[in-house]
């Protein structure tokens, strides 16, 4: 339910003449994330048991995504697109950036700044229930291949890009695993992902005309109280069946989004992606509502 009764009353003072104008009026709408593993909040600092199909303990180094098109669902099936606000460094041109390390520990070679939420407005009335949200994890295809040099917060990030003709990171998650019991050489393990088979691709500055694998996971969340709850992002969730403490020979540490690459497969299916390795989706989704967290996100990011 998305509440705003300082609107309705201005409404009700402004009288029946200007009413549509009121119950049409920009409502602000801030969408609040919290990354956990399982049910337990994420932290650089911290390192997870029991990840994945091995049960393995795993330490993250880097925990980002963009975030763009998000949508709210109104009571009566209506989709109401919401206009992000330009926020620098964090949005800009419609594209958000969701950034959960915070530099300490293991994710040192990342920034001290986080943000954990979605902010824009939308053209809905003032005592709307919304029943849903819907967003796309990815970066548009028109802002998707273009010079690193020339954009803007946030897609100015060199960490998430990856070049013209693959465009940038949609995700990325960066993992050190080694056994349950904590023994055993640390195992690199990356998350990278973005659209590939782009074309032409004869040049590293060629914007590519389409791409094979768009590879932009489609979201909804169902049943959240925009005002209370905070959409948690579930690591353990999305690695569910995946193996964090092996790699397929010959293919990429984890996961970059290969579409011979039988690592992704799991991962994808996660997130609702075609890919050929990819299986039946089971056990939690990624994402999904975190029962009255939103003000605890809002006021620390």
């Amino acid at each position: 339910m998305l509440r705003h009764a300082g609107v309705r009353t201005l409404c009700a003072l402004l009288g029946v003449a200007l009413l549509p104008a009121c119950l049409r009026a920009q409502q602000e709408i801030a969408l609040a994330f919290r990354p956990v593993v399982g049910s337990t909040p994420f932290r650089c600092t911290a390192s997870y048991a029991g990840v994945g199909r091995s049960g393995a303990r795993v330490t993250v180094t880097d925990f980002k995504l963009y975030v763009h098109d998000l949508r709210v669902e109104l009571a009566d099936g209506t989709l109401v697109p919401v206009t992000l606000a330009d926020e620098a460094p964090w949005q800009s041109n419609g594209v958000a950036l969701l950034d959960f390390e915070d530099a300490a520990g293991p994710c040192a070679n990342g920034t001290p700044e986080t943000r954990a939420v979605v902010r824009g407005t939308a053209p809905i009335a003032a005592a709307a229930e919304v029943r849903a949200v819907r967003f796309t994890v990815g970066v548009p295809f028109a802002q998707n291949h273009a010079d690193l040099a020339q954009q803007r917060g946030p897609l100015s990030l060199t960490r998430m890009f990856w070049s013209w003709n693959a465009g940038y990171k949609f995700a990325r998650i960066d993992l050190r695993s080694v056994a349950a019991d904590g023994t055993g050489t640390p195992v690199p393990w990356m998350i990278h992902l973005g659209s590939t088979g782009c074309t032409p691709s004869g040049s590293a500055t060629a914007a590519p005309l389409r791409c094979a694998q768009p590879n932009r996971a489609e979201i909804t969340v169902a049943g959240l109280d925009l005002e209370r709850d905070a959409i948690a992002v579930d690591l353990a969730a999305l690695l569910a069946q995946s193996d964090v403490l092996r790699n397929t020979p010959k293919t990429a540490a984890g996961c970059m989004s290969g579409p011979t690459d039988p690592d992704c497969g799991p991962l994808f299916a996660a997130l609702g992606l075609p890919h050929p390795a990819a299986t039946a989706r089971t056990g939690a989704p990624v994402f999904r509502v975190a029962p009255g967290a939103a003000r605890a996100e809002q006021g620390a990011r």
